[in-house]
């Protein structure tokens, strides 16, 4: 038996159906390593994570140190001890305050607009 031959619209279909077929092999695989980046990304942050917890938890006894340093050098010269609490709790009070500001400097100049003109271009552009 014969296999009739195949018309130019045949083999069109077959040359689109290949193309799709390559489109979809080739969107999987980047799925797949969009995937595996993600994947990476949140073990990253996670460890991420811990570290910075870790270095917090340093810098804020490092700071009651400080403190407490400061209280027993000046318990040490004769200051009275409500006056030494009440100086460090002004201190930690006025420290907050600036830290408080740097956080909503930060937050006002994390703006995405940027990106998302990058990523997303608008009619305008």
């Amino acid at each position: 038996m014969e296999t009739p031959p195949r018309t130019d619209s045949e083999q069109d279909k077959s040359d689109i159906d290949d193309v799709i077929d390559t489109h979809k092999s080739w969107l999987k695989s980047v799925l797949g390593l969009g995937a595996l980046e993600a994947k990476l990304w949140v073990a990253s942050s996670a460890q991420l994570l811990a570290l910075m917890c870790g270095v917090i938890f340093l810098l804020l006894t490092t700071w009651l140190l400080l403190i407490a340093s400061i209280a027993a050098v000046a318990w040490s010269y004769g200051f009275s001890l409500v006056g030494i609490l009440f100086t460090a709790t002004i201190a930690t009070f006025l420290s907050s305050f600036v830290l408080l500001y740097l956080v909503k400097k930060t937050l006002k100049s994390m703006n995405f607009a940027r990106t998302l003109d990058a990523v997303i271009p608008t009619d305008e552009d």
